[in-house]
């Protein structure tokens, strides 16, 4: 015996319903639900055996009006409400809905959790550490932008969505509360929306060629990796591909950069901070099974790196401030300006986190030692302008060409894609001519010495060939060392031909 659950197609006809249920009170059957709309009803009664199920199916299809009768799992508000449990526990943050007098109506599975482990809270109010609490929320509801709020889980985010009914004043509200490491989680993930692998990297030049094809080589170790090299040359680029090409591709792909967070930030960040109210998840956290990207990995604070190391040592750490042991398993990729035994001599990098870290390594070399991605990169980034909604530009003039190429690209593949896109602005067409190509202080190294005599050809060519150099060695000192000269006899040359 089971519940017989129906679903009756009808017609459109005043009194159907009504015969209906007659038919089956002749069966004194006890009828549970009913829920009837235009040219449906649905019905629930109790326990039936099968054959009674069928005679009734047969004599409700002789009843004129009736299209159909079919069985049905679930009636149509039950549905409803599987699904939409479904759908509010499968959100990763905790969701409260209350009525107009702040009771909490519903709460997903993450709100029993996050707040009171496993009970329900009955007052929304409960929830909530601030005394204008319920001021911010009236914000949040106008605003309809998420608030900061001290709950009794720690800061969190808060948004507010009013319930009406048909445009008349509101009975109630769905309040969703975002926590920290969800919102970081799904930063990164954003971060990753365009993540390549290695057949998507820009590379003609033979050394790139063997680096990119040592990379694929370094994808799955779980050992740590350092890649090394000048800014803008593309080290993230390749840690990416890295991350895309692993096992791990399907989790996170999660980087620091290390010179522009304050150190006290840097140790919350990567490892997480234990407080009562304002705890977070660390990157180390958050992207357990994927990558974790380090950029200026030297600039990293001593007691920072003390903590990474015993991570690489041990596969444990602890949230700053917390003593309970957390485990994760993360690709570690590090990168650095300079080759990282560099940073032993000046006392940046300790030695023991030198050895954890240095185990395998890429040195990326600058663009001005691989002329031959030049082209490509711009034939690379012309394509993605246009796909980006930008001007249609196919082409550089010969002039323009040699330009870019005759430059030293101190700000790498980052800078030659900035002042491309700025050359495509000032182009009158499809075509990049040399006067659009605004890059300071370049000056190539050719120059016209025709009607002059020779000590005027002489200098003429000195300030040409200083201001060349000068391009890659902006500090006089340097300079003076590369030219095998006094850097007095440099400033001098300098000052004389007012290029300092």
């Amino acid at each position: 015996m089971r519940v017989m659950k129906i679903k009756i197609t009808t017609e459109n006809i005043t009194g159907l319903s009504k015969e209906i249920l007659s038919l089956l009170a002749t069966y004194d059957i006890d009828i549970q639900r009913v829920e009837v709309e235009t040219g449906l009803m649905h019905l629930a009664t109790q326990e039936l055996d099968k054959s009674i199920e069928r005679e009734i199916a047969t004599r409700l299809m002789q009843i004129k009006g009736v299209k159909w009768v079919e069985s049905i799992a679930l009636m149509p508000v039950n549905e409803r409400n599987l699904f939409l449990n479904t759908i509010l526990n499968a959100i990763s943050d905790p969701v409260f809905g209350i009525n107009n007098k702040g009771k909490i109506i519903y709460q997903n599975k993450q709100a029993q959790d996050s707040f009171v482990a496993g009970q329900k809270l009955v007052l929304i109010k409960d929830v909530f550490v601030e005394p204008n609490w319920a001021s911010k929320i009236d914000v949040a509801a106008k605003n309809t932008l998420p608030i900061n709020i001290n709950t009794i889980a720690g800061a969190m985010l808060v948004e507010v969505r009013g319930i009406s009914q048909s445009n008349q004043k509101a009975i109630g509200a769905v309040l969703i509360f975002h926590k920290p490491e969800n919102i970081a989680a799904r930063s990164h993930i954003i971060q990753s929306v365009d993540m390549k692998g290695f057949d998507a990297l820009v590379a003609a030049d033979k050394r790139m060629k063997e680096i990119i094809n040592r990379g694929k080589h370094l994808c799955n170790p779980h050992v740590p990796l350092v890649i090394s090299g000048e800014a803008g040359v593309g080290k993230k680029t390749i840690a990416k591909a890295i991350h895309f090409a692993s096992e791990r591709k399907n989790k996170l792909f999660s980087s620091i950069n290390c010179s522009t967070s304050k150190h006290a930030q840097m140790m919350e960040d990567l490892f997480g901070l234990a407080h009562p109210r304002h705890g977070k998840a660390g990157m180390l956290e958050i992207a357990d099974g994927g990558t974790v990207y380090i950029h200026g990995v030297q600039d990293l604070s001593k007691a920072c790196q003390v903590k990474l190391l015993k991570f690489i040592q041990t596969g444990e750490f602890n949230r700053e401030g917390g003593k309970r042991i957390r485990k994760s398993s993360v690709k570690l990729i590090v990168s650095s300006p300079q080759p990282l035994n560099s940073y032993i001599e000046t006392k940046q990098i300790l030695d023991e986190l030198f050895y954890a870290l240095d185990v395998t390594q890429l040195s990326i070399p600058p663009l001005r030692d691989r002329k031959a991605d030049i082209e490509p990169f711009i034939t690379h980034f012309l394509s993605e302008f246009k796909e980006q909604g930008g001007k249609e530009v196919q082409e550089l003039s010969f002039a323009a060409l040699n330009k870019l190429k005759s430059y030293y690209w101190p700000g790498n593949i980052t800078q030659l894609k900035d002042i491309l896109y700025k050359s495509c602005l000032l182009a009158d067409g499809k075509t990049i001519e040399a006067e659009h190509i605004e890059i300071q202080g370049h000056v190539p190294i050719q120059s016209s010495l025709e009607d002059c005599n020779l000590p005027q050809a002489v200098a003429e060519f000195e300030k040409h060939f200083l201001q060349h150099w000068y391009q890659k060695y902006p500090s006089t000192r340097k300079l003076a060392a590369q030219l095998g000269v006094s850097h007095t006899t440099i400033a001098q040359k300098l000052n004389k031909y007012n290029l300092a």
